[in-house]
């Protein structure tokens, strides 16, 4: 079961980027969070709340071979958003390809197997706001584009400090190490809105537990970088995201509502060198004390789509990086497909559009990595082609 969970801060958030804080960099840490920075602020208030294995979790889960420290708790977790949310009413991210049109090119260098691009229906210049209301993306779905009004510094501003640099060794401060920072600080009333569910089946034992349910479930916790503290708000019901357009055409348009991390870049790793979607028809669940691999199998067996790719709005890659608490190093940087990005598919027919969107539409998750956390969450719509 899925709930809508709110994240309330009580002081400015701190989501840094993968850019080091040195010379004149400001320290970007005023960005909107990711969607690993609200699951890792989920899972790390639940450890904090049971830090001990808990009777109704079961047995201690079978660590992997060499991995001393993982206990696999909370592994069920899976997490939507989070979204700006003022009012009660939901923002999402501003499509990339707002007002432009689908057209054929050809003698360019764009990359296989793309066909066509996005032409930008007016020539004005102007700039569009980062987020969109429901109501507003509802339209955009639709085909429509109404007059945007810039909502953004409604939502959200950017603090910015001055701070002074920590030697790590001695936990003094360094001589001479000022930076300055920037801090996400929420509007009144705005609130971080999102969608999880975490019900876990407890090793030999019977029945489920679904921990957002239990009259324990913690109150507070930490999200982002210098222990930022919010409340958390937990409720029935699923996160209302827009409604996604019956497709009416053989076009099928995906717009991004999160980023998405691609093996293959820019590309979605389940798109074919020649541009097939090479998707299962329908979700293949996993079932109970099924082997990963005979999964896998039943998902590979499922027939594919006659559907192509054939034009993709991309905006500038999300850098970001971590740290490793069990190898208490960094990890790799990695860039993400931002929100907003769109992809056009050619389907056979209306039905093989519609079947499409039954797949790639939220609350599927369709990034080849770490979906569960929320990467690669999108809306179909139709889109017309003008071949």
């Amino acid at each position: 079961m899925s709930y809508r969970v709110e994240l309330i801060p009580r002081d400015v958030l701190f989501f840094k980027d993968a850019r080091p804080m040195e010379a004149s960099d400001a320290g970007c840490g005023g960005n909107w969070p990711r969607p690993d920075q609200f699951y890792n602020a989920l899972r790390h208030a639940f450890l904090r709340q049971w830090p001990e294995m808990q009777e109704w979790e079961g047995e201690l889960h079978t660590r992997r071979e060499g991995d001393k420290d993982s206990s696999f708790r909370f592994g069920a977790l899976k997490t939507i958003g989070p979204f700006p949310c003022k009012d009660r009413e939901l923002y999402l991210p501003m499509p990339l390809d707002w007002e432009m049109e689908v057209i054929p090119l050809r003698q360019t260098d764009l990359p296989s197997p793309l066909t066509h691009g996005f032409c930008a229906k007016s020539q004005e210049k102007r700039r569009n706001p980062q987020w969109l209301s429901r109501t507003t993306y509802e339209a955009y779905l639709k085909g429509e584009f109404p007059k945007v009004e810039n909502e953004d510094a409604k939502l959200y501003g950017v603090d910015r400090n001055i701070g002074i640099g920590i030697n790590a060794e001695t936990s003094t401060t360094k001589d001479g190490a000022f930076y300055q920072a920037e801090y996400l600080r929420l509007c009144d009333g705005v609130t971080l809105a999102g969608e999880a569910e975490c019900v876990i089946k407890p090793k030999r034992r019977e029945g489920m537990v679904d921990v957002f349910a239990r009259e324990d479930f913690p109150k507070d916790g930490i999200f982002g970088g210098q222990q930022g503290v919010c409340s958390i708000k937990c409720g029935d019901g699923c996160l209302i995201l827009p409604r996604p357009s019956d497709p009416d055409t053989s076009y099928l348009r995906w717009t991004l509502l999160t980023p998405a991390l691609f093996n293959a870049g820019w590309k979605p790793g389940w798109i074919a060198e020649d541009g097939k979607v090479l998707l299962p028809r329908k979700s293949v669940e996993r079932l109970p004390g099924e082997r990963r691999e005979e999964w896998k199998k039943r998902q590979n067996a499922a027939t594919g789509f006659d559907a192509k790719l054939i034009a993709a709005r991309i905006g500038k890659p999300v850098a970001f990086s971590g740290w490793d608490e069990q190898a208490k190093a960094p990890k790799p940087t990695v860039l993400a497909v931002p929100a907003g990005s769109s992809y056009v598919f050619r389907c056979a027919s209306i039905d093989e559009a519609k079947a499409l969107a039954s797949v790639l539409n939220a609350p599927n998750r369709r990034s080849d990595l770490n979906g569960e956390k929320g990467f690669g969450i999108g809306l179909c719509s139709s889109i017309q082609v003008n071949d």
